[in-house]
């Protein structure tokens, strides 16, 4: 498997440059970043120089996020959908091959209608990347505090665990195949999923990897927005890890931590100790 930095853990991405000099720095092989500023990049210079400071980082461009509103109306979806091929263009130019996007456990609306138009703006979305070699990846988002309490966000459940999200997964059809799970190990514990449940899967099925750690609370008490680096809370992630290595899953798998504290020691030292974290674990694998 392969050790990804993501901007998100250490406060945001810093200019491309220094943000992979970084990843290199502490020995990520690879990194989760902005398409957008990539395609801007390679309008100014060129696709090929920016492919060379991955290159010359040795720091593969792991996986990018959706830069397409899908959730709103049909005008900006269109309109988003109208730069899709020329982003997934510049993906393609410098070798990054996933895209992923996080579903609500929520919405306000009807959620067989919200789950039909879901169902086929994916699909249009999944036949763009797929025409340029990349896959796309599906988070569910498990706490049940978004679902209950005053934290939760909307009126009715959607989808936000593995079997809905493989359902749908189903229903998109997506003639390329390329749709899959994006497994995050905190949605993965707050939804009481197994190892098991990750064995069943087939290594094909999984796009993309986040990982962290959850404080030492009941798992229904779960927040979103608290995480821990993996390593520091309550999470067993070498069962997590374990599964995906017994299945073969050998692609990118990022620390996603949200914290005011990471973030607050500056991007050096965040990265630092993100790489820490997962390496420690990883280690534990062997």
């Amino acid at each position: 498997m392969i050790t990804c930095l993501n901007p998100v853990t250490i406060g945001g991405q810093p200019p491309l440059r220094e943000y992979l000099a970084l990843a290199h720095k502490y020995g990520f092989g690879g990194v989760e970043f902005g398409i957008g500023e990539v395609a801007q990049l390679g309008r100014e210079q060129s696709l090929g120089q920016v492919k060379a400071l991955f290159d010359e980082n040795q720091v593969l461009p792991a996986a990018f996020g959706l830069p397409v509103e899908w959730r709103r109306d049909r005008a900006k979806f269109a309109e988003d959908m109208q730069g899709l091929p020329e982003l997934a263009r510049t993906a393609q130019a410098i070798g990054s091959r996933r895209c992923c996007t996080w579903l609500p456990p929520m919405v306000g609306d009807d959620p067989i209608q919200f789950r039909n138009q879901t169902r086929d703006r994916f699909r249009e979305i999944a036949t763009v990347l797929g025409d340029h070699g990349i896959r796309f990846g599906l988070e569910w988002v498990g706490p049940y505090t978004l679902r209950s309490g005053p934290s939760a966000v909307g009126k009715q459940e959607f989808i936000w665990n593995i079997p809905a999200t493989l359902e749908l997964i189903a229903d998109i059809d997506s003639p390329h195949g390329n749709v899959g799970l994006l497994a995050d190990s905190f949605h993965w514990f707050t939804t009481g999923a197994t190892a098991a449940d990750m064995e069943a899967l087939r290594p094909e099925q999984i796009v993309h990897v986040h990982i962290n750690d959850a404080p030492d609370r009941p798992r229904d008490e779960q927040i979103d927005s608290q995480r821990l680096l993996p390593g520091e809370g309550v999470i067993d992630l070498a069962a997590f890890l374990g599964a995906l290595k017994k299945i073969g899953y050998d692609g990118p798998v990022a620390v996603e931590t949200f914290s005011k504290e990471l973030p607050a020691l500056g991007y050096d030292e965040a990265s630092r100790r993100t790489a820490e974290s997962i390496q420690s674990v990883m280690a534990g694998l062997a």
